[in-house]
């Protein structure tokens, strides 16, 4: 597989393409790992919400846990 940037993914052989979705998919998942929007939100005083495990909205209101 090729170290360019540039290569055309479209001449990747099959298996260099699966190669590449791998490393790919192994990069975005660091990079997701790595966000961290609720220290964000808090630090900027700003309410969020997210999902419980049920699926249920919670609203996160980092301004009240300052006051």
């Amino acid at each position: 597989m090729t170290n360019d940037r540039d290569a055309d993914y479209g001449a990747l052989s099959p298996d260099e393409q699966t190669a590449m979705r791998e490393a790919w998919r192994e990069r975005v998942a660091a990079r997701i790992a790595q966000l961290d929007y609720a220290a964000r939100f808090e630090e900027a005083g700003e309410s969020y919400s997210s999902a419980d495990a049920d699926g249920n909205v919670v609203i996160h209101n980092a301004g009240a846990a300052r006051q």
